[in-house]
């Protein structure tokens, strides 16, 4: 019987009054229907806590993902920024050894251009010593070859001295 079939319920007339079997009868189902209606909206109620359980539930895990996404975000800026930073470190590390690499190469070379003014100047000196000997042995041998005739004349004329 549904709810609706209660409020046109019409009961037969007796005598005395109205059947008392038609209004028992009545009563059971109505009790029936009730009962039926109180556990329907026991369960709606159930369903109804539950669901709200559930919604409650997900926000706090939306919040929870939320605040995890904020945290990740928060912590990939602060990786990115520490790598960058950490690149410029090394960029500026490898410049420094770079400019004291290109000092020392610098300095080498000025060394060794001074290595090679010295090693020009040595050959030159020797150059000029080697002439200057040169010279003299050959000035040596110029007056040694004009003196020569005037020695083996005097060997013959003195054959004794030898």
């Amino acid at each position: 019987m549904e709810m609706g079939d209660f409020e046109g319920k019409r009961f037969r007339k007796r005598l005395m009054g109205l059947d008392p079997s038609d209004v028992e009868a009545f009563l059971r189902d109505l009790a029936d229907e009730l009962n039926r209606s109180r556990e329907e909206n026991e369960n709606l109620k159930n369903d109804i806590l539950t669901l709200d359980a559930a919604v409650k539930e997900h926000r706090e895990r939306e919040k929870t993902i939320r605040a995890v996404l904020v945290t990740a975000q928060k912590g990939a800026e602060q990786v990115k920024a520490n790598a960058e930073r950490e690149a410029k470190l090394i960029v500026s590390e490898a410049e420094v050894k770079a400019e004291g690499i290109l000092k020392e190469a610098n300095n080498r070379l000025i060394r060794m251009e001074q290595e090679m003014s010295e090693m020009r100047r040595n050959r030159i000196q020797f150059g000029a010593r080697m002439r200057s000997l040169l010279d003299s042995y050959s000035q040596m041998l110029d007056d040694d070859g004009k003196l020569a005739p005037l020695k083996f004349e005097e060997k013959q004329e003195n054959p004794d001295k030898t």
